[in-house]
């Protein structure tokens, strides 16, 4: 029989591509058949706004989890071909200079004068079209995420001791402005879930890159100090990055409960100190090794069972 998160990843091989209502149903109905299975009952959250229909999927809990895993399930679309080399000088831990990076590019073909400039221009404006392409090929962004967490509802569901202090949630429409866990937090509020009690782990690129990095965005650093304190008696390269009011995953909306994101990240190049992830929103996220998402996910679940 294959090892559990080997069958996960070749059951999720299935489902590449997570962008339309259809495509995230027809996963969705896979999930949760798939956390039925390991013993947890589950529910889902639709809410339909003016553009956006979300679709949250969680497990059930019974009492005040101590622990919630977090991933986002939705796929993006393509970022433009001349994005990447920048996002590899600023990092995804630079986005305003990123940003600002791209808007110059821009203009600065804009107001050129040549013909040979302006075809270079309006290639590179029409590649902006690519961002309302759905990406086909998404096995680091965020399959590998699904699958850690996946593996994690497998392990700790056959643990009875701790099944009922961790709560799973798969979260949509990370992809479109972190809608999806806007959501859930707005619906756990009106619900007076006691959220903010627990521990928020959320699973986002860790199935390829160099440094395991723990992210967070101010609030509390007790999560994340407590993390690196496990994750470096077997990686001293791992590290806490702090991106303040900077989004860069769901754990954002949780920022005041100290959520974390959980993530392996590349080095900048050229201009060193930042850190990006690579390929990612693009055809050549084809790579998760499955040795990265258990490294990590095993340490999660060290985490959770050593808990007192």
């Amino acid at each position: 029989m294959a090892h559990p998160i080997q069958f996960i990843f070749d059951e999720m091989r299935k489902y590449p591509r997570r962008f339309r209502r259809s495509e995230k149903d027809t996963f969705l109905n896979w999930a949760e058949h798939f956390l039925n299975e390991c013993g947890y009952e589950t529910k889902r959250q639709e809410k339909s706004g003016r553009l956006l229909k979300t679709k949250n999927l969680e497990t059930s809990s019974t009492v005040q989890p101590e622990v919630i895993i977090m991933a986002h399930y939705d796929t993006p679309t393509i970022i433009p071909f001349w994005i990447e080399p920048l996002v590899r000088i600023f990092g995804h831990t630079r986005q305003l200079y990123l940003a600002a990076a791209i808007v110059v590019i821009l203009l600065t073909f804009d107001f050129l004068p040549g013909t040979i400039i302006a075809i270079i221009s309006w290639i590179l404006y029409l590649s902006l079209l690519l961002l309302f392409v759905p990406n086909p090929r998404n096995f680091n962004d965020n399959s590998s995420g699904v699958i850690g967490l996946l593996y994690l509802a497998k392990q700790i569901g056959s643990n009875k001791a701790f099944k009922d202090k961790v709560k799973f949630v798969l979260v949509d429409n990370e992809e479109l402005f972190l809608t999806g866990s806007d959501v859930l937090k707005d619906k756990w509020q009106a619900e007076k879930f006691p959220f903010q009690k627990a521990k928020i782990i959320s699973l986002d690129c860790i199935g390829w890159g160099e440094l395991p990095v723990i992210i967070r965005n101010g609030g509390s650093a007790e999560l994340s100090e407590e993390l690196l304190q496990i994750f470096q008696k077997e990686r001293k390269d791992s590290q806490i990055i702090d991106m303040g009011w900077v989004p860069l995953n769901d754990n954002y909306v949780f920022r005041e409960e100290g959520a974390v994101l959980l993530a392996y990240m590349n080095p900048t190049i050229v201009w060193k100190g930042g850190y990006y992830i690579k390929n990612i929103h693009s055809p050549l996220d084809v790579k998760t090794d499955l040795n990265k998402v258990k490294w990590m996910t095993d340490l999660v679940s060290h985490y959770v069972t050593q808990r007192r």
